[in-house]
């Protein structure tokens, strides 16, 4: 699966991911993204990066 830029994936009911980059490094590819369910705290969102095998294990995509 293509996770593309710009997705939004869902981890739970409650939790929603924004796919920031998908970066190819040292024969990895890694997908930083961002939690948008908690865009209201004062530390502001956070920012992850996991394998895209762990990412793809772990969300399923929003439809568009």
């Amino acid at each position: 699966m293509i996770i593309k830029e710009g997705s939004r994936w869902r981890g739970s009911p409650d939790k929603k991911f924004i796919v920031l980059h998908v970066i190819e490094q040292d024969g990895n590819t890694w997908v930083h993204y961002r939690d948008e369910s908690n865009l209201s705290l004062e530390a502001g969102p956070r920012e992850y990066s996991c394998y895209i095998e762990s990412f793809l294990n772990r969300f399923s995509p929003v439809p568009e």
